[in-house]
């Protein structure tokens, strides 16, 4: 179990030159007693290290989904032959539990790259044992997921079906009465065409991927630093010469600080960083003068904290049934089933310009969801409502799709975010692909070479239709 896990620190004889001190040192006894109180959570069975690491390989920053399963890959494949040192500020993972809508397995989509992803995920899921513990139970349960598209969007609808085909994703195209004969439940007076996934697709467990990703991770030798990182540390690189930056002033970062719990500040040296830190990767890239500085770095990363209301519709569940499929609406509602609960989960798929952001809870619900799910589930209009979670996903502004790769200034910082929704589904595909970059120089297996941040400098949109 967790409570025998041993976790290494990477630890090394040089000097503590790289470590400053934000307020006065307790007594060494005070201290270690104070440290080993503030428990990492429970079900990691460690406690914070007293000595953090001066050196690693690679710095992970973020231990979300995406952050943990790119330390889960690197480890994977070069085990001890690279240090990997993982920092969040929130190992408590507070927010992991929440998210409820974030495990679907779907593979509807427009981009080819996500479509691929998902693929990867439905593999990494099928073999989760073997990947990660004998003792994990992703609970995955095999819903479907339908689709659905109006008059209006019936052409794009039929454009992606064709990629599906090219990329060998089983599924059924459902006319306005195929739909209603299987969910008499649902409302096709404004649908023109649907699309049933009936291979690999459905809800699991995301506390069960994460738990499990983690402790896989400690297993493998990677460090965990509880920490906030406060900034980076830069070298000029005299004799290294880049395309738009003077000779001479190129500077390479080379150590992350960070925030103790003591309040005490440290510094790991790195060769390459990952910044993996969801809604918060726009204030840590800033630390490192992207979207600050000048040339390459004046362009900012473009990711924000966007908020979205989950909502339980009481006892629906049992009126919809257990073959209840995962339903992608064309106004941009999701409805899901609560496992084997009786209830029905549901919310709104966000826009690039989310204007509900804006909106009071109430007018959230009265003029977004509760529209949206009325039309579509008649049946609803007597059921309770309830706002059931608040989700918190990493919104990219500029065209809502995700980032990889590495910064084009920084070119030791690795970019894994702004995925949002999908990047839980995402996770297992996105931390395969950062380890190829570090370890094979080169994508081997998905090419995700669009989603990098050049696109931003470029000004090319890779927008995700999915139909809507």
């Amino acid at each position: 179990m967790f409570s025998k896990l041993i976790y290494r620190s990477i630890l090394r004889t040089s000097a503590v030159s790289g470590v400053r001190y934000y307020a006065k040192h307790n007594n060494p006894f005070k201290k270690t007693v104070n440290i080993l109180s503030n428990d990492i959570p429970e079900f990691m069975g460690l406690k914070e290290n007293i000595i953090y690491p001066e050196h690693a390989d690679i710095v992970v920053i973020g231990a979300g989904f995406i952050g943990a399963s790119v330390a889960y890959w690197l480890k994977k494949r070069a085990g001890e032959g690279l240090s990997v040192a993982l920092i969040d500020k929130d190992f408590a993972l507070n927010n992991t539990t929440r998210n409820v809508s974030l495990g679907m397995i779907n593979q509807h989509f427009s981009l080819p790259e996500n479509i691929s992803l998902s693929q990867h995920t439905v593999e990494f899921l099928r073999d989760i044992k073997k990947n990660l513990s004998q003792d994990i139970d992703i609970q995955f349960t095999p819903t479907g997921s339908l689709t659905l598209a109006s008059e209006k969007y019936a052409d794009k609808l039929e454009e992606n079906v064709t990629i599906l085909n090219e990329l060998g994703v089983t599924h059924q195209l459902l006319s306005r009465e195929n739909i209603k004969s299987l969910y008499p439940w649902i409302n096709t007076e404004d649908v023109k065409l649907g699309c049933m996934s009936v291979e690999s697709e459905g809800t699991f467990n995301t506390w069960e991927l994460h738990k499990g990703l983690l402790k896989k991770c400690s297993e493998l030798g990677a460090t965990f630093v509880n920490a906030e990182v406060t900034g980076f540390e830069l070298e000029k690189q005299q004799d290294l010469l880049m395309e738009g930056v003077a000779p001479g002033s190129f500077e390479r970062i080379t150590r992350v600080i960070y925030k103790s719990k003591d309040n005490e500040e440290h510094a790991i040296k790195f060769a390459v960083c990952v910044l993996a830190a969801g809604d918060n990767s726009g204030q840590v890239a800033k630390l490192a003068r992207i979207g600050t500085g000048e040339g390459l770095l004046n362009m900012p990363l473009p990711i924000e904290r966007r908020e979205f209301q989950v909502y339980s519709v009481l006892d629906k569940g049992t009126e919809t049934g257990l073959a209840t499929p995962i339903v992608m609406d064309t106004t941009g509602l999701w409805v899901m089933r609560n496992g084997l609960e009786s209830n029905l989960f549901c919310g709104n798929i966000p826009l690039i310009n989310d204007d509900s952001k804006n909106m009071s809870e109430n007018d959230y619900f009265e003029k977004i969801i509760k529209p949206s799910l009325l039309n579509r589930i008649p049946s609803c209009s007597n059921a309770q409502i309830k706002r059931f979670t608040t989700e918190m996903h990493d919104c990219n502004i500029f065209d809502n799709t995700g980032v990889i790769g590495p910064h084009p200034y920084h070119n030791n910082l690795y970019l894994a975010t702004g995925f949002g929704k999908l990047g839980c589904q995402h996770a297992p595909g996105i931390g395969r692909a950062i380890s190829e970059l570090i370890i094979d120089s080169h994508y081997t297996t998905v090419d995700l070479t669009r989603f990098h941040f050049d696109r931003f400098l470029l000004n090319e949109k890779l927008v995700e239709f999915n139909v809507y």
